[in-house]
């Protein structure tokens, strides 16, 4: 291959490097849209919404969780309007035209234009609804830190309708093939091919074995997402008494507060759905990667 040729390669592989970054994005932003506008209809549906902080996972009960969700819907429609419009380009400098009027007598001196830098284009869409997300986010904060101290302001309002299954759709008709998936020997089972990737992908990367943590950082997103199915059928069926099972705790914790509940389950299915995407967007990545690397 002569030297243009080979040029000409590496400027092709850069390319479809560059539109494969920009489709893993779109995919990575397509995959959050669902899950943000099911989190946040989950939160005005049970009136509670845990929200995800540095210390794990905060129960938002009442008010907490109605703002909860309106971070959730800014942020969803902050991602649909980078669907739509993409990243924004950076605008153009003006151009500026100085004139000098030059006098007898006088000394010409030149005349330099100021300094004029690129400012990247700013959409109010964007900055509304990352505000109104910021704003939500810590008053929803505030409000728990206040409950937590026995005050009641946040406590209502309560849901819309917290014994409702329908937001927990397709636990209804698939619950019967997820309980194998909490069995315990299942469980430990995923653990043992977690800790054994581990070890492997450890062991490759001793012998710099390029993308060696590939592997685990792959189907590591795809056990945790049977893990996580498991858990919410079994979470649905045993408080309902399904599939003969009899867990009077469950059922109570069903029956006194059906909201927190059903969110938790809520939340146990859409943990999955968002630890499968996650895990199929890095395979896409692991194979494009590999893919340039034979080319």
């Amino acid at each position: 291959m002569s030297l243009r040729g080979a040029w000409s390669r590496v400027q092709a592989l850069g390319q479809e490097s560059v539109r494969s970054d920009e489709l893993l994005m779109r995919a990575a932003h397509v995959g959050c849209v669902p899950i943000l506008l099911a989190y946040g209809c989950a939160g005005l549906v049970y009136g509670n919404l845990p929200m995800f902080t540095p210390i794990g996972f905060v129960d938002m009960p009442g008010a907490c969780a109605w703002l909860t969700a309106a971070m959730a819907f800014a942020l969803a429609i902050f991602a649909i309007d980078w669907l739509v419009r993409g990243a924004l380009s950076v605008a153009p400098p003006p151009v500026i035209v100085v004139k000098r009027v030059w006098r007898p007598g006088q000394f010409p001196s030149p005349a330099l234009p100021s300094h004029v830098f690129a400012q990247p284009r700013s959409s109010p869409l964007r900055i509304g609804c990352l505000s109104v997300a910021a704003v939500a986010c810590a008053s929803a904060l505030v409000g728990r830190v206040t409950l937590a101290l026995g005050w009641q302001a946040f406590a209502r309002p309560g849901g819309l309708a917290p014994q409702a299954e329908w937001p927990l759709y397709p636990l209804q008709w698939v619950w019967p093939w997820l309980l194998p998936l909490a069995r315990d020997r299942f469980v430990l089972g995923l653990i043992g091919v977690g800790v054994a990737l581990f070890v492997a992908a450890q062991l490759m990367s001793w012998r710099k074995v390029r993308g060696a943590w590939f592997p685990l950082l792959t189907i590591l997103p795809l056990l945790l997402t049977l893990n996580f199915l498991g858990s919410a059928g079994f979470d649905f069926a045993a408080a309902r008494g399904l599939g003969g099972l009899n867990e009077p705790d469950l059922a109570s914790a069903l029956a006194q507060q059906p909201g927190r509940y059903n969110v938790f389950t809520f939340l146990s299915l859409w943990i999955a759905i968002g630890f499968g995407t996650v895990g199929l967007i890095l395979g896409f990545w692991f194979g494009r990667s590999r893919h340039m690397d034979d080319d």
